[in-house]
């Protein structure tokens, strides 16, 4: 059983952590650090509100209508980044091409008086106007007036005559052209148009200029993520609702193992951070919608939705830690101990010093793997407008969202999973592949590529977290988590700037320690007195 952590036991892992801790700096940070001073990693972006007043500012002038309401997000180019990314173009298209057809914006949505509506996409840096899409009333042009206009307005943003000559008017009235010349490897430029005749004037309501990644690339992404989908859908999602079938059934079969009042105040805080770190993503919902009108009324059918879902993965959760507890206590194994124990204030507290070295082991561990699977099956990443720290709606709370996790993964995979597979396996490596491959499986959709990249790293970390678990405890296994996560959104807001986001940084980043030391204080007093118990026989093996 595991009473207590040695207080010398961090000497165990403090070599390898600073070993591990230089090769993270030599992999990961001092990379970023040069992209950042070449100006390869642009960190400085305009304000959403400029770009918002920007956007409104352009259609006033462009269309002359009143702008009722703005909003902007920040959109992205997952297909043209991820090519970019894998054929190490990122640079090149940044010098020829980024300033004109940038593959990040923020896609402002507007609303007009008296109506109509409309989307107009600012530069990210420079605060430009770069392309738009205004759904305003207005009457058709001809066939030949619409080419004309087309091509008016195309040799005004700087393009020549003979490189949109092969222009031509589709069936729905917009002119479309590949641009000669504006290539970059296999991806193209392609711009749309369309005008319409407005107060007595011609207006170009829609200018979309974008690269296209080739078809074949395109189609092998598209694949990639159908099969994510279906990994995610039937390996995590089913798996999970199983676990918490499985849990419920537990929790009952070995009540007296443990209590039903146990759990309830790692529930709340889960849930609490679980529906702050949903309700803080829905600008990155609402830009992986695209240009949907009804967007307002699909967001706030989401935030009712991430509410109330909030309940049951709530219950999952409590029941997993209920159902855990028994099981491993059966087993004869004490993973989770209570406040008020004798030493549970310095198991905590030396938990949390040994979290912080596990930590940086992952993080080396991590990037080593990340090396290792691009030289191996050509890993690469791209960008994902649901997972941008532009689209948190309030960026300094993103880190809430590693004390999400920590809890629940660790409450469900890990205590529960693990404690359930060794009562069936008898084996505590076997008990801890599937949980494991499990968690993995609800990573995948992660914008990294091939989708089983994830998963095979996710696989190593997982096992790793598994040895953490099963050595150390669960509190041990939350803490460590929880600060990899907190380090690695940190580092993020810390990119970004701005006070509020690096004074969050590094609260999240240290929060557990002030957490351990109010509970090791709090205990002591209480361990002054301690309780005797009985524990019920263990069951027979």
């Amino acid at each position: 059983m595991i009473d207590s952590i040695k207080p010398n036991e961090w000497k165990r892992f403090v070599w390898a952590a600073l070993a591990c801790f230089a090769i993270y700096l030599y992999l990961d940070i001092s990379p970023m650090l040069k992209s950042i001073s070449s100006g390869e990693y642009v960190t400085k972006v305009i304000d959403k509100s400029e770009a918002e007043q920007q956007a409104a500012a352009f259609a006033e002038q462009q269309a002359g209508l009143a702008v009722k309401s703005a909003k902007a997000v920040h959109q992205t180019d997952k297909m043209m980044n991820g090519y970019l990314s894998k054929e190490e173009l990122i640079t090149d298209y940044s010098d020829q091409y980024d300033a004109r057809y940038p593959t990040d914006t923020f896609q402002v949505e507007l609303k007009f008086e008296p109506r109509g509506s409309g989307f107009v996409y600012v530069h990210m840096q420079s605060g430009d106007v770069v392309a738009w899409n205004l759904h305003i009333d207005g009457q058709p042009l001809a066939e030949a007036d619409i080419e004309q206009a087309a091509a008016d307005f195309l040799v005004s943003q700087g393009f020549r005559t003979e490189e949109i000559s092969s222009g031509q008017v589709f069936e729905n009235g917009e002119w479309y052209s590949k641009p000669a010349g504006y290539s970059i490897k296999d991806a193209a430029l392609n711009v749309d148009v369309d005008a319409r005749f407005i107060d007595n004037r011609v207006v170009i309501t829609k200018y979309k200029p974008a690269f296209v990644a080739p078809s074949d690339y395109v189609k092998y992404v598209e694949g990639q993520d159908s099969l994510a989908g279906w990994l995610t859908g039937i390996g995590y999602l089913c798996m999970s609702i199983v676990l918490g079938i499985l849990a419920i059934i537990y929790a009952v079969l070995y009540r007296k193992f443990t209590s039903f009042k146990y759990g309830i105040v790692l529930t709340i805080i889960f849930f609490i951070t679980y529906v702050i770190m949903n309700l803080n993503v829905l600008d990155g919902i609402r830009a992986s919608m695209g240009e949907m009108d009804a967007a307002d009324s699909a967001i706030l059918i989401t935030a009712i939705f991430t509410v109330f879902l909030a309940i049951p993965m709530a219950g999952s959760i409590y029941i997993s830690l209920i159902a855990g507890d028994g099981l491993w206590k059966a087993q004869g194994r004490a993973l989770w101990p209570r406040f008020g124990q004798q030493g549970y204030g310095n198991y905590v507290w030396r938990s949390m010093g040994l979290s912080y070295l596990f930590a940086i082991i992952l993080f080396a561990i991590q990037a080593v793997i990340f090396r290792v699977l691009e030289f191996t099956i050509g890993t690469w990443s791209t960008t994902d407008a649901t997972q941008s720290p532009y689209n948190m709606g309030i960026l300094w709370l993103m880190p809430v969202l590693a004390w999400a996790a920590a809890i629940s993964e660790e409450a469900v995979f890990r205590f529960f999973g693990i404690g359930l597979f060794r009562k069936w396996f008898k084996n505590t490596f076997a008990a801890a592949l599937l949980p494991t491959l499990f968690w993995a499986l609800g990573h995948v959709m992660y914008p990294f590529y091939p989708s089983t990249t994830r998963l095979i790293e996710l696989m190593i970390i997982g096992l790793l977290f598994s040895f953490i678990f099963v050595r150390y405890g669960l509190i041990t296994a939350m803490f460590t988590h929880a600060i990899f996560n907190s380090v690695a959104v940190g580092i993020s807001l810390l990119t970004i700037g701005s006070a509020p986001n690096i004074v969050s940084a590094i609260f999240f980043t240290i929060l557990p320690v002030p957490i351990a030391w109010m509970i090791k204080y709090f205990s002591s007093k209480k361990e002054k007195k301690p309780s005797v118990t009985t524990t019920p026989h263990l069951e027979q093996q």
